[in-house]
């Protein structure tokens, strides 16, 4: 398991997102960021649109500044039976905060949070899947 999250590592994850996504017929953006949400890598595949680029990299910018992957905070918010203690996402003022599917939180095998990735291009299952593939190919590092 990876120690550190580095560019060659970044891209590895990527690539493999983007391969299958396009096994599957779906036009993909992966990104990878640090710790802190700040980018280290991004693709998106011809077809792509420049929306699923920007919230490839939102996504995994959420999961990197909450600390946990954006479906686990997307039920938590959106939980309608907490009455008036549900959330909007856009109630914690940061405008790139994106509580969908898709953004998975990559740690170190202590648990230190390393980064995060995020993809867009296919529904939230298939965005959740594609994700789930680039989480293992980190993990396997």
């Amino acid at each position: 398991m990876a120690t550190q999250l580095s560019l060659e590592a970044a891209r590895a994850v990527v690539d493999g997102m983007l391969k299958a996504a396009a096994e599957k017929n779906l036009r993909f953006a992966a990104a990878v960021v640090d710790a802190g949400g700040e980018l280290v890598f991004m693709a998106r595949m011809d077809g792509a649109s420049a929306l699923n680029a920007r919230m490839s990299v939102n996504k995994a910018y959420t999961a990197s500044k909450w600390g946990q992957n954006t479906k686990a905070l997307k039920e938590r918010l959106f939980d309608m039976s907490l009455g008036n203690d549900s959330r909007d996402i856009a109630w914690f003022g940061d405008v790139r905060f994106t509580a969908v599917w898709g953004g998975i939180v990559l740690r170190s095998a202590d648990g230190t949070i390393l980064g995060a990735l995020g993809e867009s291009g296919g529904s939230p299952e298939q965005d959740e899947e594609i994700g789930q593939v680039g989480a293992r190919i980190f993990t396997a590092l």
